[in-house]
């Protein structure tokens, strides 16, 4: 496996032909069924990946998403621009309504029909692309790739992607965020999620050509899964994510902050979900506040509610302990976490189990200290200059960050150490070294067409 280093990558030679031949297809599905401007985590990655990919290669790079009524992947004049809006709030449920008990059910038949209807317009919808209709990815050139990077765990059509290898000659490339649901099931709201997301395990192991991953952890924790389902049948290449925010210098404040929370508040940044471990940081600020903790921050929780979080949120909602020592913010565009970035004390990330942990890096490249997990890839992310503690052990949690809150000088001596150390993967960089392995791919011989 390759590491990214500070050192600059080799470039192939920059011919005629390779600037000006188009060979590989970037599948922004995710982007495209999200215009209406929700964004998370793997979207940030997907349309930040577009972008930058976009500025170093255009001429070579073309866009293209699956059309489930053709069964095949079409292509794009451009990648759906989301334009960083914010992640917006999941609806609220309601539990004693008799009609909520039928929604899944209808949702089942909303699915069957779909499916139903996307059989039967399938062939002739196949045949129609294939002659004067849009014309198909793959098969023009052997160089041909197709890069996944977006939701490929939930909406990938894998006998497609097998087809377009096998009889088309393309190579599949695949961008691996992390292996959490079939290394720590437990965290996932049920089974059927971890089924799912096996197939897409499986479907890497098999057909993909190359697997990116984002962190030696996740390297790692595929390895493993492999060794375990009759090994991997191609590459494995490390490319960390960029931890740049496209936003303006000044920011923006979140409404929703007070003057008073604005003076000082720490942040930490992810979905809500029972994986992130808050229920330890809710816990901690409610012991801290009760204690009457001199100079206590606000803790301010961004991001939107996920599997495992209805009641610790309703907690936080209804505490009156901490209802000024606690904001919950689930809508965060890019302007306006810059600016919470910018102006917070320190960042706290104490999730269990990540494939990188993009909110400790994007810290330490807005020259703030985080106290982060000790698992997983978090202190691969940390660089060395994070602090990393035990996401069980509450009393080392307490400990550390009165530490901070009690020495401000400790604190200006972790954030001066950032400034002269850490070296951020920018998505420029990122993207040079994802140039860098999809065209040691695309140069690799062919998949023999059947």
């Amino acid at each position: 496996m390759t590491k990214v280093t500070d050192t600059p990558l080799a470039q192939p030679p920059d011919t005629q032909a390779s600037r000006s031949q188009p060979w590989l297809w970037m599948d922004v599905s995710t982007s495209f069924r999200s215009r209406s401007g929700q964004m998370n985590g793997t979207l940030r990655v997907e349309q930040s990946m577009a972008t930058a990919l976009s500025e170093l290669m255009a001429p070579q790079l073309r866009f293209c998403r699956y059309d489930p009524l053709r069964r095949d992947y079409v292509p794009l004049a451009n990648a759906p621009d989301l334009g960083g809006k914010p992640v917006a709030a999941a609806p609220k449920q309601k539990r004693t309504t008799p009609l909520s008990s039928i929604k899944p059910l209808g949702k089942k038949i909303e699915r069957a029909i779909r499916t139903s209807v996307r059989s039967a317009a399938a062939p002739l919808l196949q045949k129609i692309s294939g002659s004067n209709g849009l014309p198909l990815i793959g098969g023009a050139d052997s160089r041909e790739v197709l890069l996944l990077a977006g939701e490929n765990w939930s909406r990938v059509d894998y006998a497609a992607v097998a087809r377009m290898r096998r009889e088309r000659g393309t190579k599949v490339a695949a961008v691996c965020q992390d292996f959490i649901p079939v290394m720590a099931p437990q965290f996932f709201a049920d089974g059927d999620f971890v089924t799912m997301f096996d197939a897409y395990a499986q479907f890497l192991i098999r057909e993909c050509d190359l697997i990116i991953s984002i962190s030696q952890s996740t390297s790692a924790d595929v390895m493993a899964y492999a060794q375990r389902h009759g090994g991997l049948r191609g590459a494995i290449e490390l490319v960390h994510l960029g931890a740049d925010l496209a936003a303006p210098e000044a920011g923006r404040r979140p409404q929703a902050l007070s003057d008073a929370q604005a003076k000082r508040f720490v942040i930490s940044v992810s979905s809500i979900q029972s994986r992130k471990n808050f229920d330890l940081l809710y816990h901690l600020w409610r012991r801290l506040t009760e204690q009457g903790t001199p100079d206590l921050p606000t803790l301010v929780l961004v991001g939107q509610p996920g599997f495992g979080s209805s009641d610790l949120l309703w907690q936080i909602a209804h505490d009156p302990v901490t209802a000024s020592s606690i904001v919950h913010l689930p809508r965060a565009g890019d302007e306006e976490l810059a600016w919470l970035y910018r102006h917070c004390a320190f960042t706290l990330y104490p999730s269990f189990y990540e494939g990188w942990g993009l909110p400790v890096s994007e810290s330490l490249a807005f020259g703030k200290y985080c106290l982060a997990s000790n698992t997983s890839s978090l202190p691969e992310a940390g660089a060395g200059l994070a602090g990393h503690l035990d996401p069980l052990d509450f009393a080392a949690w307490r400990e550390a960050v009165l530490d901070l809150i009690r020495a401000p000088d400790q604190l200006a001596q972790h954030e001066a150490a950032i400034r002269q150390n850490y070296r951020p993967v920018t998505w420029a960089q990122s993207a040079h070294r994802l140039a860098e392995v999809l065209r040691s791919l695309s140069a690799a011989p062919a998949a023999s067409k059947s």
